[in-house]
């Protein structure tokens, strides 16, 4: 179910380096990239530390394992999944409306309310693509 140790000790090393020189180039002209290096580093060691506690729960009780993989393939719990996500979706589509209006009550630059207004355009010709996509396929 999880990709191999050896990547995600890869992915540690790499977050803990990125975490490292973020703190070198603190103080220099590249704040703003030190910054970028702390969050994707600190990502980085997160995934990794949780994913080897994953393989390490894995390795000791495989049974569970395997009935817990069974689940998540289930029928029932995919479409239970599926359904979850199209209403968090449908959710966070009234999230960015209600953005692009504080944006455009707060006199925010135009670039911004476009691009909010794009996303939620996005999201809605997704829904429709993807929503013709699997009536053709069933």
């Amino acid at each position: 179910m999880l990709k191999k140790t050896s990547y995600y000790v890869i992915c540690l090393i790499i977050g803990l380096c990125l975490f490292a020189i973020s703190f070198i180039l603190k103080d220099s002209d590249f704040s703003k990239i030190a910054g970028i290096f702390i969050g994707v580093g600190a990502g980085l060691i997160g995934m990794s530390i949780a994913n080897l506690y994953m393989k390490r729960i894995e390795k000791k009780d495989p049974i569970s394992t395997k009935q817990n993989e069974i689940d998540y393939r289930d029928e029932r719990n995919t479409i239970i999944r599926d359904k979850a996500k199209a209403k968090a979706g449908d959710i966070i589509q009234w999230f960015i409306i209600g953005i692009a209006y504080i944006l455009i009550i707060i006199d925010a630059p135009l670039w911004t309310i476009l691009v909010t207004v794009a996303v939620f355009l996005l999201y809605n010709i997704l829904g429709i693509y993807y929503m013709s996509k699997y009536q053709n396929e069933m």
